[in-house]
């Protein structure tokens, strides 16, 4: 498929270019996408951000330079690192140990290959979604940053939300909720942006209140309207919720015209106890549609 052309097109592009400073949107101009979308693309395929995997990368060929006689200090500056000591610590975190012990009987260097994308073909069931065009809404919450480096928001947002149900915050929210708008009183969570690298990101647990409500304790949000492509899934364990995420960027994305627009990802379990189904909200916009700026969402 031509998306998989693409998208290993802006792998080489990324290998070709270790040795300089590689602009994010000059890699995904490769796949004819938007920076933004690729990014998303790359993370959720690759279980790794696309700044982990160009730092990984780099740091394995010098290590592989430094084992041949290299320099520690030409290295460090042939890779973009401004200083020996940052270089130095970036090194240890990746391989265990400093760059001047790579010569030492021993020594284990660990090696990150380049990444390739595949195709592959899966039996399963079609997806379920609808696209859906929806005018401005409102969502409050408790925001906090998290890390996607090395999978650690996948081990912090669950803490995240124990956190807010143990203090009673999240009951508080589901009494503020409005049962009768989007997402029918249900606690949502939302992933607000990124980071140019993708490393960090904002995420809220939150809900869209009603008309009565006033912000005293949770930060408001204005959603702007945008066009929404709407995934169901089902299953009550994080692994059910992550395989409909791998089914939306390696599969669902790769089989359309649309790509990510610049807007939160919203996620939230539907119906009360006992139902294990779950809507995912995307926002998407065609390939060849301008995009929105970079302010949002606005917070009121």
């Amino acid at each position: 498929m031509n998306w998989i052309k693409r998208m290993n097109q802006a792998l080489r592009y990324i290998d070709g270019h270790l040795t300089e400073r590689i602009d994010s949107r000059a890699i995904a101009s490769q796949a004819n996408t938007s920076s933004f979308h690729f990014q998303k693309m790359f993370h959720i395929l690759a279980d790794v951000t696309l700044s982990e995997y160009i730092r990984n990368r780099r740091l394995t060929l010098a290590a592989r330079e430094i084992l041949g006689g290299a320099g520690i200090l030409d290295t460090a500056i042939k890779y973009g690192y401004e200083t020996q000591a940052s270089f130095s610590r970036a090194f240890k975190r990746l391989h265990g140990f400093a760059p001047g012990m790579v010569r030492d009987p021993g020594a284990v260097i660990k090696a990150y290959p380049p990444l390739s994308f595949q195709l592959s073909v899966r039996g399963e069931s079609p997806m379920e979604y609808e696209i859906r065009a929806m005018g401005e809404f409102t969502l409050a919450g408790i925001v906090r940053e998290f890390s996607a480096k090395d999978g650690q928001n996948y081990r912090d947002i669950p803490l995240f939300r124990t956190e807010l149900e143990d203090s009673g915050v999240i009951g508080r929210m589901r009494q503020a909720a409005d049962r009768d708008g989007l997402f029918k009183g249900a606690i949502v969570g939302a992933c607000l942006g990124f980071s140019v690298e993708m490393d960090e990101f904002g995420y809220m647990l939150g809900f869209e209140p009603d008309a009565d409500y006033e912000f005293e304790e949770f930060r408001q949000f204005s959603i702007p309207a945008l066009t929404w492509a709407v995934f169901t899934g089902k299953g009550g364990s994080s692994e059910d919720h992550q395989r409909i995420w791998k089914a939306i960027y390696g599969e669902w994305f790769p089989a359309t015209d649309y790509i990510h627009d610049e807007g939160p990802e919203i996620e939230f379990n539907l119906g009360g106890s006992g139902d294990e189904r779950f809507e995912i909200w995307i926002p998407v916009k065609k390939g060849n549609e301008a995009t929105h700026g970079q302010d949002y969402p606005k917070e009121q």
